[in-house]
């Protein structure tokens, strides 16, 4: 719960799948959303189901309205906030990006991406504690976001571990609770799934009925004629 990423006017709704595919697998429980200020953006709440491969009924999608909002409440929990950029952006004359590495994970941490072309809005920038980087060694200046995403979230849950002696920085009641809703929703997913099972189940004899009922008809007409 001590690491958690921020999705900042993303506008792809793809990438935020992706990305929220990548967190739940590596065992992260929180996804902070803030929306894209382009009203011509593709800002949906929805995500592709089939990009996503269910995992965001395992985790907790926080959506803010602004980004003062999103920060106000990661800083009330004790989060340091550092924001994607590249290494020695020529656009950022105040501070540069630590790598990854040297980000302290034994502290509450927040990693925010930002928009697929305009990366990370000023706003967020100028809210933020400071700029992160990876490392890169090939020709290539930057990764898809949603790769970058996978990237940071193996190193820090890596990191966070090591620096925290535990694999999970959850309470035997905070585990327990979280068990106790896993469960709860795998039963309804599972409810859900025999229902739409039922339902299909009813179509198919319908539509079998209709076809042996149409040719009936046919054939009572053929011996007619």
């Amino acid at each position: 719960k001590g690491f958690r990423l921020v999705l900042d006017s993303l506008e792809n709704p793809g990438n935020r799948a992706a990305v929220i595919r990548t967190v739940e697998g590596l065992g992260l429980l929180h996804v902070h959303i803030v929306p894209c200020s382009d009203p011509k953006a593709r800002t949906t709440r929805k995500h592709s189901h089939t990009i996503t491969s269910g995992g965001e009924k395992w985790i907790k999608v926080h959506h803010h309205s602004t980004v003062g909002e999103c920060v106000s409440v990661l800083k009330s929990e004790g989060f340091q906030i550092f924001t994607a950029k590249p290494e020695n952006p020529d656009n950022d004359t105040v501070r540069n990006p630590v790598p990854i590495h040297d980000i302290d994970f034994s502290r509450n941490t927040a990693l925010v991406f930002g928009n697929e072309s305009s990366g990370i809005s000023k706003e967020m920038s100028d809210l933020a504690d400071s700029d992160f980087s990876i490392p890169m060694n090939g020709l290539t200046e930057s990764f898809n976001v949603s790769v970058a995403a996978a990237i940071c979230v193996h190193w820090g849950r890596v990191a966070r571990e090591r620096a925290l002696g535990a694999k999970t920085d959850l309470s035997k009641e905070e585990q327990s609770d979280l068990l106790d809703h896993y469960t709860s929703v795998k039963t309804h997913y599972i409810k859900q799934m025999k229902k739409l099972a039922s339902q299909g189940e009813k179509e198919e004899r319908r539509r079998r009925w209709e076809e042996a009922n149409l040719r009936a008809n046919q054939g009572s007409g053929d011996a007619g004629s």
